[in-house]
């Protein structure tokens, strides 16, 4: 039961790399905090999320299920996938108005927070990560996901594998058990199918490291008759680049020789390449994981987006033309900076044309740079303080047209990136202070002539900001950590296809304070408390208002419009 500080002084990256795993919990012990200790109980309440539930159709429905209380580990503690077929219900089958993933897991004892993923037919539906168990009261966690756009590979019999990735060892107890289902919401003419992709290719994409900051994958077999192409690309950091956006430039870093600064500055994007040549940049929601930072950040409400990682889409239509030759086609991946191992999840969406067995086309304009624009200034130490600040930005452009049974569609895109992170060190590393902002945009059009066939448009705004000190280190028996984090999600997207536009729009936000400290072997404290709130809408687009209190690993207050 050891906390190692070594990295010890990769602040942030301290407790979400020992600290957690812990087992530590909001037990009745003494707090700053705690006016009233006996409102502390061991374990808390379960994760609670202020995000919208996915709304299901009230149309006759039918459950399949992958695992139920499949354990992550053998008796003998190796880890562990569950596997097999999932072939569409027969009393269910489509057209279907919705299909929704359901996945729910239960564990105790001591654990670090771990990553899972489910594949279906090699392409990656689900990746996300777990909430650390509190002790010996089981913790339970679900989340649901709409996994409508895989209904093209939903509709045949296809091979699954999925799980938690998870170690267990004599200290690390927690084994995570697993129910995983997917129910099928058949179409009525209330509630009709959408319209989904014609096919779903998956992209493996190997995970990126600072030796191997690219990687590619070939694609084979693609449909002639391609008519809309669309990536959308999970990454999740690991190591010093699991809090990347703590990373501080190198310059600063140089300032604390020996303290372990995570290096490589904070800027972090994934450069999509097609045959070569870019097609844009996505960037990454900063996700914090359970055990991230100050682990009582998380009991009860997780930070945003924890148990499944928001995905970036890049819109590849320009670069149809290209992908109907009935050759294999590269997809490179590639992240620079890069401060340590990224996970990569990638997967292509292909619309085709239900008139014509081939369309043919043309890249025109491939206005993506390779680089963004960047700059970084930082000042001398005053009173052992080192600030610094940084920028990144990017405003790239792609346009092509495909030849369709319609016609000739012209698509343009526009990717836009604006990126801001200021901070400061002191206490030799041990104290570290972040304030960052990130506005992300894409837009794509696409005309037959002066007919608009189809618009679409999203902005995103990920802010957060981060207070965190582990100064009061000494070594792993007696040392206090305490942090607080604001993180926000704002955005509004928009869609227009000869249909009724589609538009959705939420601000969602996370307030969260944790402290945890140990003396002479005992914990002395642990504690925490956080406010989480979601006013937007829904995703039929309805408005929903979520608001949730927490104090002491507990739920004061849960109101919602609904």
């Amino acid at each position: 039961m050891s906390v190692s500080i070594n990295a010890g002084r990769r602040a942030l990256v301290l407790a979400s790399a020992a600290v957690t795993a812990l087992g530590l919990s909001l037990t009745g012990l003494p707090s700053a905090h705690a006016a009233t200790p006996s409102y502390i109980e061991q374990g808390g309440d379960n994760p609670v999320t202020a995000a919208p539930p996915v709304s299901r159709p009230p149309t006759q429905h039918c459950t399949v299920t992958l695992a139920k209380d499949f354990p992550s580990n053998t008796a003998s503690g190796a880890p562990q996938n569950f596997s097999g077929t999932l072939t569409p219900p027969t009393r269910c089958k489509g057209p279907w108005s919705k299909v929704v993933l359901d996945y729910t897991t239960t564990v105790s004892g001591r654990q670090y927070d771990r990553s899972g993923s489910l594949d279906i037919g090699g392409v990656n539906v689900w990746f996300g990560t777990t909430q650390e168990p509190g002790g010996a009261k089981p913790t339970t966690f679900h989340f649901s996901k709409d996994i409508t756009q895989y209904t093209s590979l939903l509709k045949s019999a296809q091979s699954f594998s999925g799980g938690i990735g998870n170690y267990t060892s004599d200290v690390y107890t927690g084994v995570y058990d697993q129910t995983v289902t997917i129910t099928y919401y058949r179409a009525d003419r209330p509630h009709p199918a959408p319209k989904t992709p014609d096919k779903v290719v998956a992209v493996p994409v190997s995970d990126l490291t600072p030796d191997s900051s690219a990687a590619t994958a070939t694609l084979s077999d693609l449909p002639r008759n391609i008519t809309r192409a669309d990536l959308q690309v999970t990454l999740k950091g690991n190591g010093c680049d699991e809090q990347w956006f703590t990373a501080v430039p190198n310059q600063v870093a140089a300032k604390f020789p020996g303290d372990g600064l995570c290096q490589e500055s904070a800027y972090r994007e994934a450069l999509v390449s097609v045959d070569g040549a870019p097609a844009g940049a996505v960037g990454t929601y900063p996700h914090i994981y359970s055990g991230g930072i100050v682990p009582t950040l998380w009991r009860p409400v997780l930070a945003i987006d924890t148990l499944d990682l928001r995905p970036e889409h890049l819109d590849l239509t320009p670069f149809a033309g290209r992908l109907v030759d009935g050759q294999p086609h590269r997809i490179t991946v590639s992240m620079q900076p890069i401060g340590d191992r990224w996970n990569v999840k990638a997967v292509l969406f292909l619309y085709t044309d239900h008139h014509r067995a081939q369309t043919a086309g043309k890249l025109t304009t491939d206005d993506v740079a390779t680089t963004p624009h960047t700059s970084t200034t930082s000042h001398s130490p005053e009173a052992g303080t080192v600030a610094y600040a940084e920028s990144a930005r990017r405003a790239d452009e792609t346009a092509g047209y495909v030849d369709t049974s319609a016609g000739r569609v012209y698509t343009t895109v526009k990717n836009t990136r604006s990126w801001r992170n200021a901070g400061s060190v002191s206490d030799n590393g041990m104290v570290q202070s972040i304030d960052q902002s990130d506005h992300l945009s894409q837009r794509s059009i696409s005309r037959v002539g002066h007919h608009l066939v189809r618009s679409s448009s999203v902005r995103e705004s990920y802010p957060i900001s981060v207070d965190f000190s582990a100064a009061n280190y000494t070594d792993d028996q007696n040392f206090s950590l305490n942090g607080t984090v604001h993180m926000g999600q704002q955005v509004t997207s928009l869609v227009r296809d000869g249909r009724r536009p589609m538009m959705r729009h939420w601000n969602w936000t996370v307030d969260s304070y944790g402290v945890l400290a140990r003396a002479n072997g005992v914990t002395s404290e642990s504690d925490g408390h956080s406010t989480s709130s979601y006013h937007g809408t829904d995703d039929l687009g309805r408005p929903y208002w979520h608001l949730i209190r927490t104090n002491h690993g507990k739920v004061l207050s849960d109101r919602h419009s609904r």
